[in-house]
């Protein structure tokens, strides 16, 4: 599955979140929310992936129109899905899933941070 619309971002979520089968136990319009809102630390953390794409202001996405392009370099977009991973996570209140929001949070981080070879 490509990581071409928003559709795509929340639906490879929901497979690593477990949360495949309706009802869902994460919201849609949390899911799309992430998303902008990971947008918003990509260019926190990394100004310059998003200076090539997005020039002017950044995109808000609406659980209403999920067939929007989400413009981001191929190489970085697993890394915004592992946030909203990680940030969905953080919401839920088990206990337990703290150290799987963590997991997902640091490797969204390692993504965007870290050379690889």
């Amino acid at each position: 599955m490509s990581l071409d619309i928003v559709q795509n971002y929340v639906d490879r979520a929901r497979v690593l979140l477990q949360d495949q089968v309706a009802p869902y136990r994460y919201p849609d319009s949390d899911l799309v929310e992430t998303l902008s809102e990971g947008i918003m630390e990509i260019r926190r953390l990394r100004p310059d992936i998003l200076r090539t794409y997005l020039r002017t202001t950044l995109p808000s996405y609406s659980s209403a129109d999920t067939t929007v392009a989400v413009d981001i370099d191929y190489q970085y977009r697993q890394a915004l899905v592992y946030y909203i991973c990680g940030q969905a996570q953080l919401r839920d209140e088990e206990n337990t899933q703290d150290s799987r929001a963590a997991v997902f949070l640091n490797k969204f981080i390692s993504q965007l941070l870290s050379i690889q070879s």
